[in-house]
């Protein structure tokens, strides 16, 4: 974590004092900024935990990538939607910072993410960037990063096409919106290693596939997997 953040999370705590990042309610026992009845109430998918999982169904023969998985499920109107749309369109960036430590405490434990190099979030163009403020997948990785102890390069990818929001899109019409909107900046710092592509939400997977698939045309060595933070149901029922 940058010495800006670190900063930004002392300012927050600060301001608004120890309340939980999901039902707003005071806390005094922290646990990944969740009170306790939060951090059990949580939907996790445990996918981490597995060799195969919906989400590794849905990406194989899409994308090259060693394994893949969620931290917890995206439900239309629960208290876990409202809390990734607070960092997605809210500024609420200490809140995606939170859950990406917690995801980290999970992927340290899990086999299948012990020899990550690097953590590369999906990158957002810079004209959303100005908008919002702030890149709310970079701040995910962020957290994993603390944990874990593996670097963010946050600027070896970019997007070079400022696409619509994928969330206002059709099904069907997500694929061709997020078509060749990336491009790899720095390749020298890519190649060879085990890749965790981070981002906030998968719904089809179609934004994660080109961001892998932009990486491996510029990298062919490397090995990619997948850390998004929330994932929508339908994804089993494909």
């Amino acid at each position: 974590m940058s010495v800006y953040t670190k900063l930004l999370a002392s300012l927050h705590t600060l301001l608004y004092g120890n309340v939980c990042i999901a039902c707003g309610e005071p806390i005094s026992d922290v646990m990944h900024g969740m009170c306790t009845h939060c951090r059990y109430a949580i939907p996790e998918t445990n996918y981490w935990k597995h060799a195969s999982n919906p989400i590794m169904e849905r990406l194989e023969g899409l994308m090259p990538f060693e394994h893949a998985s969620a931290l917890l499920f995206y439900a239309v109107e629960s208290d876990w939607r409202k809390l990734i749309h607070s960092f997605k369109y809210g500024s609420s960036w200490h809140k995606a910072y939170s859950m990406g430590r917690w995801y980290g405490y999970a992927l340290k434990e899990s086999p299948y993410y012990a020899d990550i190099d690097v953590i590369v979030p999906v990158p957002l163009h810079y004209k959303k960037i100005a908008r919002r403020s702030y890149n709310q997948s970079q701040y995910i990785a962020d957290g994993i990063s603390k944990v874990m102890g593996v670097r963010v390069d946050g600027s070896a990818v970019c997007r070079v096409v400022n696409n619509p929001s994928q969330a206002r899109l059709e099904r069907d019409r997500r694929w061709n919106n997020v078509d060749s909107i990336f491009a790899v900046r720095h390749a020298e710092r890519l190649r060879g290693k085990h890749i965790l592509l981070v981002d906030d939400v998968l719904t089809t997977g179609a934004t994660i596939i080109s961001c892998a698939n932009a990486i491996v045309r510029a990298v062919p060595d490397c090995r990619i997997s997948v850390a998004v933070l929330a994932v929508t149901r339908h994804i089993i029922k494909g």
